[in-house]
């Protein structure tokens, strides 16, 4: 287990090894995990520029709490997108705001998330909203936003959901459409699993691009509340602050220890390098030790089921956006 006491020491490096001015995407960042992250990344980076986006009933709090930031830290910019990255049609308005503002996007953190407890309610676009969040909005962002990462130094992908836990996949309804092959952790693992091979398959177009997908385990966070009123019996052990969860999410996004080339702190004598997936990205657990997915993950890419997968996906961006009148 990479100790706390390591990555805190690892963290406070960044005042000094971070690049001035960074800019960062965060999805997610209104509570939990990635508030956190955005957090503790506005006390050590040497002014920044944060993007961070809302849905609209969030909006207005989260954007006193980075008027707060601003104030704290005035070298520092901070960017409200108010859009639902629940819809995919909302994803163009995140990142043309992206484009249109910088050269470059050092940082794309993802940490939002929907389990459907109550059963399986799709959006207006016609998707699990737990898939959506999950995994589809979260490519189409990545795939969008693909030529700023490869204007940066460092570029790094942080996805926060399931990184080691993947499961075979229900290769014959990707999108769990039929009712009786749809759950709420039927739709979970499967989201994530696509992730992970989806992932892989950018990464490996993508070589400069790291890419950590985490699974932070039980965290102290507005959606473990939620898991607990519907009795998940995960959600019953003893759970990681929130606080400590963004000083490790800080460290997997900016460590050398999860980067495919020089990362942005170098690695302590001692701590090894962290280890990829066959398919070059970090699965990464909640000890921040990489996880070993092979037996899942290996007879799919032979049977060439990434391929399938992300062929999938951009059909199922193509007909979204479509609809969606973009």
């Amino acid at each position: 287990m990479v100790s706390l006491a390591t990555i805190r020491a690892s963290n406070v490096l960044l005042s000094t090894h971070l690049p001035s001015s960074p800019t960062i995407l965060f999805i997610g960042a209104t509570s939990g995990i990635s508030l956190s992250i955005l957090q503790h990344i506005s006390q050590y980076a040497d002014a920044p520029h944060i993007y961070s986006v809302a849905r609209p009933p969030s909006a207005p709090a989260h954007q006193a709490l980075l008027s707060i930031l601003q104030e704290q830290h005035p070298t520092s910019t901070y960017t409200l997108i108010e859009a639902d990255p629940t819809l995919l049609s909302s994803i163009p308005k995140i990142t043309s705001t992206l484009t249109t503002h910088e050269s470059k996007l050092d940082m794309l953190i993802f940490s939002a998330g929907h389990l459907s407890f109550e059963g399986r309610a799709n959006t207006a676009e016609g998707l699990d909203p737990g898939m959506a969040l999950g995994y589809y909005s979260r490519l189409l962002t990545l795939h969008s936003l693909l030529p700023l990462l490869n204007k940066s130094p460092n570029p790094r992908v942080l996805s926060v959901l399931a990184g080691g836990m993947e499961a075979p996949l229900n290769e014959s309804d990707l999108d769990l459409r039929e009712p009786e092959n749809w759950s709420v952790m039927a739709a979970a693992f499967q989201g994530a699993t696509m992730g992970t091979l989806s992932l892989e398959h950018l990464a490996q177009q993508n070589p400069e691009l790291s890419i950590v997908h985490w699974a932070p385990g039980v965290v102290d966070t507005p959606s473990l509340a939620r898991a607990r009123k519907f009795g998940v019996p995960a959600a019953a052990a003893e759970a990681m602050s929130a606080e400590e969860a963004g000083e490790r999410g800080l460290f997997y996004v900016t460590s050398e220890r999860y980067s495919v080339n020089d990362g942005i702190v170098p690695i302590e004598d001692g701590v090894e390098k962290a280890t990829k997936s066959a398919g070059g990205i970090f699965l990464v657990g909640a000890d921040g030790e990489s996880k070993d997915s092979e037996a899942v993950l290996a007879p799919m890419r032979e049977r060439g089921v990434p391929t399938k997968v992300w062929e999938f996906t951009l059909g199922i961006f193509e007909e979204t956006l479509k609809l969606g009148g973009d």
